[in-house]
C-alpha cells in the first residue's frame, strides 16, 4: 500500500502506546491501544483511513461545509494533524 507521505502505525509503534483522538469542535474524544489497531488495521495502514472511519458518523463531516469541518486530530502526533 503506496504511503504517499501518510503516517502510518508502523510509524507510531514503539513510540506510542495508546493513541488519543480529539475534537475540539463537538467535544468528542477517544483513546485506542497502539497494538490492538496494529492487529485490526495492519501495521501499513494509514492514520488517515482509520480516522476517517472512526469518525464517519460525525455531522460535520456529512455537511462538507468548510467552514464549520471536522476537527478531529490525533494532538501525540507532532505538529496539528487533522483528517
Amino acid at each position: 500500500m503506496p504511503r504517499e507521505g501518510a503516517i502510518t502505525f508502523r510509524d507510531i509503534v514503539g513510540k506510542l502506546t495508546v493513541l488519543w483522538v480529539e475534537c475540539d469542535i463537538c467535544g468528542r474524544f477517544g483513546q485506542y491501544q497502539v497494538d490492538r489497531l496494529v492487529a485490526r488495521y495492519g501495521i501499513d495502514a494509514k492514520l488517515v483511513d482509520w480516522t476517517d472511519e472512526i469518525t464517519a458518523d460525525c455531522p460535520r463531516k456529512h455537511a462538507k461545509n468548510l467552514n464549520d469541518m471536522c476537527g478531529a486530530r490525533c494532538p501525540d502526533l507532532d505538529g496539528e494533524h487533522y483528517f
